[in-house]
């Protein structure tokens, strides 16, 4: 960076994104400079940016800038002023590095040279993965099935689906609770908005929500604990709108019905589950 009265050496933050365009290549961002000369005098200068590669159909080679923004000098009673600049250079690129030799005019800075080492951040393009639809023109087994592989490829791991004889029957196990209690994990919320996401695409849709626990206390602590929790979550679906309030029933079965050992805290863990049927009309 330079003045006509001073030299100074500069460190130089620049963030820039590139805009491709058909005819040439742009690139747009904003540039951070912290300079200081050897009188003592600090300058810190923001400005955005907007360069054209005009030789070059990728972001490299010869280039022509235009900045514009403030400058600040710590200096008493120097003002915050405004700065314009045109720059011209070349950018050679070293693999996710380049260097970039360039020349600058401008106000209030009369000229300057400079070189910029620069770390490049590609683009990373995600490749959209084809999510799996709910066919409603499906029923029975390959219904159960098409919901199976929606819930697995949203994360929902630790569910199955089944055809019983009231309808598809979702067991969600493992879904976590507050000890003793019928408030659900934040952390556990986003099964039931998935759930309910299912939900919400089949007209009409009519639901029973079961909850079960794990043998742990008293029989009728465990039916009014699993009663509470199923009536929770079949509040939190009609909230989310997956169903309407009148299309959907309660239960709760406390531990009567395990389909694992209490004995193990994986049994323990399966047994510990909400169950959403969506009831045959």
């Amino acid at each position: 960076m330079n003045s006509p009265e001073f030299f100074a050496g500069a460190a130089l933050f620049n963030f820039d994104m590139n805009l491709p365009i058909q005819v040439a290549q742009f690139a747009a961002g904003v540039n951070i400079t912290g300079s200081t000369n050897f009188y003592g005098i600090n300058v810190l200068e923001f400005s955005g940016m907007f360069r054209w590669y005009f030789l070059s159909s990728k972001h490299d080679g010869w280039f022509a800038q235009i900045n514009a923004g403030y400058n600040y000098v710590d200096e008493e009673g120097a003002p915050i002023a405004l700065i314009s600049e045109l720059r011209g250079g070349i950018r050679f690129p070293l693999g996710n590095f380049y260097i970039e030799p360039y020349g600058r005019v401008g106000y209030p800075v009369a000229w300057g040279t400079g070189v910029v080492v620069g770390l490049r951040f590609p683009t990373i393009k995600k490749e959209k993965v084809k999510e799996t639809e709910l066919n409603q023109e499906l029923t029975g087994e390959a219904l159960a099935e098409n919901i199976a592989i929606i819930l697995q490829e949203h994360g929902l791991t630790e569910t199955s689906v089944e055809v019983t004889d009231e309808g598809i029957r979702i067991s969600l196990q493992n879904i976590q609770f507050m000890p003793d209690s019928a408030v659900l994990y934040e952390s556990e919320r986003w099964k039931i908005v998935e759930t309910a996401n299912i939900l919400r695409r089949i007209p009409n849709v009519r639901v029973q929500v079961s909850g079960h626990t794990a043998q742990a206390g008293t029989r009728d602590a465990m039916l009014r604990l699993s009663r509470e929790r199923a009536e929770n979550i079949a509040s939190f679906l009609v909230v989310l709108n997956a169903v309407r309030p009148e299309n959907i029933t309660t239960v709760g079965y406390g531990a009567d019905r395990p389909i694992a050992s209490n004995a193990t805290p994986e049994g323990m863990a399966a047994n510990r589950r909400i169950e959403i049927t969506i009831l045959d009309d």
